[in-house]
């Protein structure tokens, strides 16, 4: 039996499978309310797997896509390999779909687990420890703001500027995810409204290890990227080294610093992977390219039976029109995994290059198809 989470026993119980799956005291678990949280049960009643869901907006081009947001996923480990998950996930999907979700993600502990759910890799991010001798050449810049609780209006303003310049960042309506009383929790976000030029960094110094470490940071142009290093140096007097936790493969932010392979280390890491839930509400959200172009797509999922099909998108001066259509005459065929990966991802592929990517199937060619995908790109802060 799958169901959705309400009574005390319930909780009591959600409280265990937290305690056993996770390692910690069953009192301290939090039962969030404003999530959906399903699981699945034996014949006798005890919980044998949960799934929390809360629902968030991303950004998608110029529109929005509407994502839940999966975390939370546990069995009890006596009760494992019962297909628990399986079935707490069909739950999850259908209650999604039910409140027009296009989209799905997760921060997951093992990739390869959750493809089964048809969720994909989608953000690579890269961790940087740059020496502030690569800072060199960028001028000292001291006019940023602090933000306070005075200061919510304006930096989610900011944050809205620059989050439109990535691929699938969250959309955030207020200012609560920011640090609003700094000096109490020794964490800071300064940000820069000048003009066409928005940004924030969110800051972190490490006395101890003379560490400045950056948990965010956007920008809408190259001026204000400009701003914000020279911003960071001004910390170089006391610190040797800016650690920068989470950039997008793409970042521009290497193209400004000095001497990358002398004073500049990098760590590759997995961010999140997402789903497709609603692959005709994404192929009408998405931004195409103005030149004309068309392409027939045929998906296959194994979890969401209305994703399956062959799709027509005709596309061209900032409009497209897109229809399932009755044909197996396509010019490619994408399982969920691959769709997830290419058109959520935004990686960016060629024709030539579609053909090594497991679960794409190419007849024809898509030279449309893959300029409607081009490279953007991604990124994503927010947890859940």
């Amino acid at each position: 039996m799958v169901t959705r989470l309400l009574t005390k026993d319930d909780i009591d119980q959600f409280s265990q499978v937290s305690s056993t799956a996770y390692i910690h005291d069953a009192a301290e678990t939090e039962f969030d309310e404003t999530k959906d949280i399903f699981g699945t049960f034996t014949d006798d009643g005890i919980l044998i797997s949960q799934i929390e869901c809360g629902f968030k907006n991303n950004i998608y081009g110029k529109n929005v896509l509407k994502c839940a947001a999966v975390g939370g996923v546990a069995s009890r480990p006596e009760l494992r390999r019962m297909g628990g998950v399986r079935a707490t996930f069909k739950a999850v999907f259908e209650n999604a779909l039910k409140k027009n979700c296009d989209i799905s993600i997760l921060y997951p502990f093992s990739a390869e687990y959750y493809r089964k759910f048809g969720y994909e890799t989608i953000m690579h991010y890269i961790n940087a420890a740059c020496s502030f001798k690569s800072f060199e050449k960028i001028p000292r810049f001291f006019d940023v703001t602090l933000v306070t609780d005075s200061c919510r209006q304006e930096i989610t303003t900011v944050y809205k500027k620059a989050a439109r310049t990535q691929n699938m960042m969250f959309l955030r309506e207020n200012a609560e995810t920011f640090c609003l009383t700094p000096y109490n929790s020794m964490q800071y976000v300064y940000f820069v409204n000048d003009g066409d030029n928005y940004g924030y960094v969110f800051v972190k110094p490490c006395r101890k290890e003379k560490t400045i470490h950056v948990d965010e940071i956007g920008f809408s142009s190259p001026a204000s990227l400009v701003q914000l290093l020279g911003f960071l140096r001004t910390y170089d007097g006391n610190y040797d080294t800016v650690i920068f936790e989470k950039l997008p493969l793409y970042s521009p932010i290497f193209n400004y610093l000095s001497d990358e392979n002398k004073y500049i280390s990098k760590k590759i890491l997995i961010g999140g992977a997402a789903r497709v839930l609603n692959i005709e509400s994404i192929l009408l959200k998405t931004e195409y390219p103005k030149n004309h172009g068309k392409f027939t797509v045929k998906i296959t999922d194994t979890e969401i039976s209305a994703n399956n099909g062959v799709f027509f998108v005709k596309y061209g001066d900032g409009e497209c029109f897109v229809e399932r259509i009755n044909t197996e005459d396509y010019d490619l065929s994408l399982d969920i995994l691959a769709a997830s990966k290419i058109i959520l991802g935004r990686e960016g592929v060629s024709t030539e290059e579609l053909n090594f990517i497991p679960g794409v199937c190419v007849k024809k060619d898509c030279e449309d198809f893959t300029r409607a995908f081009g490279k953007r790109s991604t990124v994503f802060y927010d947890d859940f």
